[in-house]
């Protein structure tokens, strides 16, 4: 039995191209290519590291958007809590440790820690700068 080679015909292509049946998404690359700016450069390298940080490379639109959202609440509540919680909490700290140094809270002996501190300025202990001694 013999095998017999079939030519192509001119007219016919032996593989029809890919892209004649399934036409692919052209995609620019341009988020992901370096910008040329020296601010571009920066904010593109602060996105990139964040990404790959987080893997959000591998999240869909909206669970980037979740995500993000999630994590700028949390962020905004911590600086709410730093701003309004924190400074009362400093006052909180220094009259315990003039209590637990001292063995009671009065204004001597918040006096006595600076000065032990030495962040006493001179004009707090009376006139004329005289030590409080």
């Amino acid at each position: 039995m013999t095998r017999t080679i079939r030519k192509p015909n001119s007219a016919q292509p032996i593989h029809p191209p890919l892209r004649s049946r399934y036409e692919y998404p052209r995609n620019s690359c341009s988020q992901t290519h370096r910008k040329q700016e020296k601010l571009g450069t920066f904010w593109w390298r602060r996105r990139i590291w964040i990404e790959s940080t987080f893997a959000l490379t591998v999240y869909e639109p909206w669970e980037k958007v979740l995500v993000l959202t999630i994590f700028s609440i949390f962020c905004t509540a911590m600086l709410i809590v730093l701003v309004k919680y924190l400074p009362h909490q400093f006052i909180v700290m220094r009259r315990r440790a003039i209590y637990y140094i001292w063995g009671e809270y009065s204004e001597r002996s918040e006096l006595a820690l600076w000065q032990y501190l030495d962040l006493a300025r001179a004009d707090s202990c009376g006139t004329g700068g005289a030590s409080c001694a």
